[in-house]
């Protein structure tokens, strides 16, 4: 095979396992701008039993993530892609049909059992070489993001078309779609299958990144817990308004983030970035309850989105540099494990938060939780991140 046919199936597939990824996420972003909001007019809604309902759904993911990718290994990628799907919209059909929050909380649950991340992102690593893989991760990760900002783009005006139920039946046709996806995938080789299953493996710098995904995921899923609510309630915002907010400053993240990661990936300066990455993150959370004019609302909403894109990015990227290729499925498990794990928390926290001291009082704990972590992570991340990245 000439290199040149291997760089053009090595990017079909990443553009079909992108979509895969894109498609599913999607049916998990485009609930959470609006969910609280809608939610309110549900049988047996409390604020808590609602943020259960949106933190759920990554309980169930961190639970199966490592039987999920154990048997990839044993069945192969492409049947468990299929399984997780189909379970996946199974949740969305059970969640649509829900008509009260209980049910709506097991329609959820059900939907996280579709854990298909790390299979996804190991199969990415399969079929591709590695001097390959950063490009491959990168289209995958710009799917995602890009799935992320269609989300914000679209969330408010399908909810208000749709409704949450309709909401729902789309997140089902997305598993729909993304089935047929990968029945498009051929079986191809396994181009860089790790092998060795013994020895030594620094497992630290993969624990630490584990608590940054779950802390940089904790606090999205609370962000969108507590901030529609006080969109209605403190700035008289109508659900059918919050595009107003969401639309530009995620479009000018994007514009911000994306040369930034460029000039950041160059340098190898993750290291350096992501303790000053969850600052911002700290400042803009901790600053948007005391926010009183949209202009400044807006400044605070661009950089939380635009420290959470770098994250989400930058952490994957220095995460596969760091612990080269042995135990690539256990790292990428550990790591999706507290990912997932941190949506829940977040949900779950958010919820009670919101219930018990109100929207301010959620946003500013989160703040100011972010801000000691970054400042740990300015002296953990020369300890465990600068040997390795000179190897």
């Amino acid at each position: 095979m000439t290199v040149a046919s291997q760089k053009a199936r090595e990017l079909k597939f990443a553009l079909t396992l992108s979509g895969v990824i894109a498609l599913r996420m999607m049916g998990l972003f485009l609930i959470l701008p609006v969910f609280m909001v809608l939610a309110v007019d549900i049988p047996g809604y409390t604020p808590w039993s609602a943020g259960l309902a949106v933190g759920i759904y990554g309980l169930t993911q961190a639970i199966l993530q490592q039987p999920f990718g154990w048997l990839s290994d044993r069945w192969g990628r492409k049947p468990v892609l299929l399984l997780g799907l189909g379970l996946f919209a199974l949740g969305g059909i059970i969640a649509a049909l829900a008509e009260s929050i209980p049910a709506l909380i097991v329609g959820r649950a059900l939907q996280g059992c579709g854990a298909i991340a790390g299979v996804a992102m190991a199969l990415a690593a399969d079929v591709t070489r590695p001097e390959r893989r950063a490009v491959i991760m990168a289209i995958i990760g710009i799917g995602i993001g890009s799935a992320f900002l269609l989300s914000m783009l679209l969330s408010v005006p399908l909810a208000t078309l749709l409704g949450l139920k309709g909401l729902f039946w789309l997140t089902a046709v997305f598993a729909l779609v993304g089935m047929a996806l990968v029945m498009t995938v051929p079986r191809a080789p396994q181009l860089a299958v790790d092998t060795e299953s013994h020895g030594e493996i620094d497992m630290r710098p993969v624990w630490l990144l584990g608590l940054c995904v779950f802390l940089l995921h904790a606090v999205m899923t609370l962000l969108f817990v507590t901030f529609p609510p006080m969109l209605v309630n403190k700035f008289a915002l109508d659900l059918p308004a919050h595009w107003k907010i969401y639309v530009p400053t995620m479009l000018l993240s994007v514009i911000i983030v994306f040369p930034a990661l460029r000039k950041i990936g160059a340098s190898f300066a993750e290291r350096q970035v992501l303790p000053w990455a969850f600052v911002a993150l700290a400042l803009s959370l901790g600053l948007i309850p005391f926010g009183v004019h949209w202009v400044v609302l807006g400044a605070l909403i661009t950089v939380y989105f635009t420290s959470f894109n770098l994250l989400e990015s930058a952490m994957p990227a220095l995460l596969s540099r760091i612990t080269g290729s042995r135990g690539r499925g256990r790292k990428m498990g550990i790591y999706s494990t507290f990912q997932f794990l941190g949506a829940f928390f977040g949900g779950v926290a958010g919820g009670w938060l919101l219930g018990r001291f109100g929207s301010e009082a959620a946003l500013l704990t989160a703040g100011v939780i972010c801000l000691a972590w970054g400042l740990v992570m300015n002296v953990l991340s020369r300890r465990f991140f600068l040997t390795r990245e000179a190897d």
